[in-house]
């Protein structure tokens, strides 16, 4: 969201009141939605990793108990996080962006770990 971010500082005060922040909700949500889809395809090659290890009896890590794809779904978490903070920096609010809500259903088993 970097470039959206310069954008928006170098032309917020040229950017006239008709125009809203419907153009910033419009490429938010086009990055968040295919963000999500990166997000479901990581996760469902975690996920199929994970079985494949499990069959050959792989155990849990020491680190805390926490597996390879329990330690990625939490980044993934994480990153959501400041996504979603980096949205509200650039005046959108996640709540109303598709894709930013897509993100935080598929991080949600994350949160509590």
């Amino acid at each position: 969201l970097r470039p959206l971010r310069e954008f928006n500082d170098a032309f917020r005060r040229k950017i006239p009141p008709t125009v809203g922040v419907q153009w910033k909700i419009s490429v938010v949500n086009t990055v968040a939605q295919r963000y999500a889809l990166a997000v479901e395809e990581l996760i469902a090659t975690v996920q199929r990793t994970e079985v494949a290890l499990q069959n050959r009896r792989a155990r849990r890590t020491v680190a805390g108990g926490m597996s390879d794809g329990e330690k990625v779904k939490r980044q993934l978490f994480l990153d959501y996080k400041e996504f979603s903070k980096n949205v509200q920096q650039v005046g959108v609010d996640p709540n109303v962006v598709e894709g930013i809500l897509q993100l935080q259903t598929l991080t949600k088993d994350a949160e509590d770990q």
